[in-house]
């Protein structure tokens, strides 16, 4: 049997999909951040790229939006590289999403859409 990875990773997303087309397939990428507290008490954040590729680049496109909580599955990640808006070099760990899951509960203002969900 070969390798493997198998990652999970929920957070909450930090900029709104940009959709563009690589070659002959449609790819949506947002950031997403994960939050913890060290030892020390301390929050830390780890900022992560999802890209959404083909199909999953449509349901990305239309519904993930900043601020929005999801859960997403990957099976590979890898380093990069940015600068934030203050000049500073920054870290962090692109990924490609097998399985995007939208957390956010449904906004209507009918009370009987997606509210007591029986299961």
């Amino acid at each position: 049997m070969g390798t493997s990875i198998n990652i999970q990773v929920t957070g909450f997303v930090g900029s709104d999909p940009q959709v563009k087309t690589v070659g002959e397939q449609q790819v949506a990428s947002f950031s997403v951040a994960v939050n913890r507290k060290n030892g020390g008490g301390k929050k830390q954040t780890l900022w992560l790229r999802v890209n959404c590729w083909n199909k999953l680049a449509d349901v990305a496109a239309q519904y993930v939006k900043k601020g929005s909580l999801v859960q997403v599955t990957t099976e590979w990640l890898r380093p990069s590289a940015w600068t934030d808006q203050s000049g500073t070099p920054q870290a962090s760990l692109d990924l490609d999403a097998n399985r995007l899951v939208l957390l956010d509960r449904l906004e209507s203002d009918d009370p009987e859409n997606g509210e007591d969900i029986p299961f």
